[in-house]
């Protein structure tokens, strides 16, 4: 009986332990979160200055209108306020800037909104209780135009060459051949061509597939404003083919044979093409044969595709004769 007895006093003192342990810690936690939640009042209603971006977004612009200038897409500020705000602005509840298109236009393809006009859209926008200390774009002017666009040729400007066992095969292709300008008046007026970028590739292996941009056009907007050129490059493959030998300046009572009438020629052609039977000819001038002392004549390549490269002969000459017709 006295163990039992035992075990109970010591089980009721640890129960009263634990009941004011946890209202201490209890008691500890409150008091900690009413310091939290003074200190957080008194925090936000202190005045901070920071950095933001606001959206910028021009209203009431008509369908007919296009607006020839890059719009910034935000208006970097720095702004005074209280705690509180800048609170709900690091959350992401940002205001947006609308500058009102028919306001700030002039009617005649200029938007333009000085820095006392923006400073005071911006100051409408945040309250008077704000301060701004600086914009940036401090004033917007941008060009626009409610002409219809002009459509003109594309002109790539390219200089490009593969290396020695490549070739370009095929012409380069772009996914347009022309563009749209918006302009003024005049400008569409004087306009024939577009321009890409400049692009300079040299020891081309393989296809380039490349996006370039449009070279842009002084007070124009053009769409799209970068192209997709597509370089086309093979590797060249060895091959021989046997090629007919032909007489050049040969009098027509005169007929002159040789022998081979086929010779063997060995060049580089695009791997694409490897099956393919090319138009090359060997040639033996008539003047040579006059020439000649022995029933030898020199023969040379005289004609070949332009994709075949180094082509060659695998002879310098062949025999002939004379017959009259």
């Amino acid at each position: 009986m006295d163990s039992i007895s035992l075990r109970r006093k010591i089980k009721t003192l640890r129960s009263k332990i634990d009941s004011k342990l946890s209202k201490s810690v209890l008691l500890y936690l409150a008091f900690l979160f009413i310091s939290s939640v003074f200190w957080l009042v008194l925090t936000l209603n202190n005045s901070f200055q920071q950095e933001l971006a606001i959206p910028l977004k021009l209203k009431s612009v008509s369908d007919s209108t296009t607006i020839i200038s890059n719009v910034p897409h935000v208006v970097k500020i720095s702004l005074k306020d209280r705690g509180v705000s800048m609170l709900r602005y690091q959350l992401g509840n940002l205001p947006t800037l609308q500058i009102d298109f028919n306001e700030y236009s002039d009617g005649r393809g200029l938007l333009r909104v000085t820095s006392a006009d923006l400073m005071g859209e911006l100051r409408n926008l945040f309250g008077a209780g704000s301060t701004i200390t600086a914009v940036n774009p401090d004033s917007l002017r941008l060009l626009y135009t409610n002409l219809p666009p002009k459509r003109v040729p594309l002109v790539l400007d390219l200089d490009v060459q593969p290396n020695l066992q490549s070739v370009i095969n095929g012409a380069v292709r772009c996914n347009v051949d022309s563009v749209l300008v918006y302009a003024d008046k005049n400008t569409l007026a004087g306009l024939t061509e577009a321009y890409t970028y400049h692009v300079e590739e040299r020891d081309l292996a393989d296809t380039l597939v490349r996006e370039v941009a449009v070279s842009p056009i002084k007070g124009a907007k053009i769409e799209p404003k970068s192209v997709r050129l597509t370089i086309p490059v093979e590797p060249l493959i060895y091959k021989r083919q046997q090629v007919p030998v032909v007489i050049i300046d040969q009098p027509t009572n005169i007929n002159v044979l040789t022998f081979p009438a086929m010779v063997e020629a060995t060049f580089l052609v695009p791997q694409s093409m490897y099956r393919k039977k090319m138009g090359i000819k060997a040639a033996v001038y008539y003047n040579d044969v006059l020439e000649s002392a022995t029933n030898h004549v020199a023969v040379s390549v005289a004609e070949a595709p332009a994709v075949c490269k180094s082509v060659s002969l695998m002879v310098d000459s062949v025999e002939y004769i004379i017959e009259k017709k």
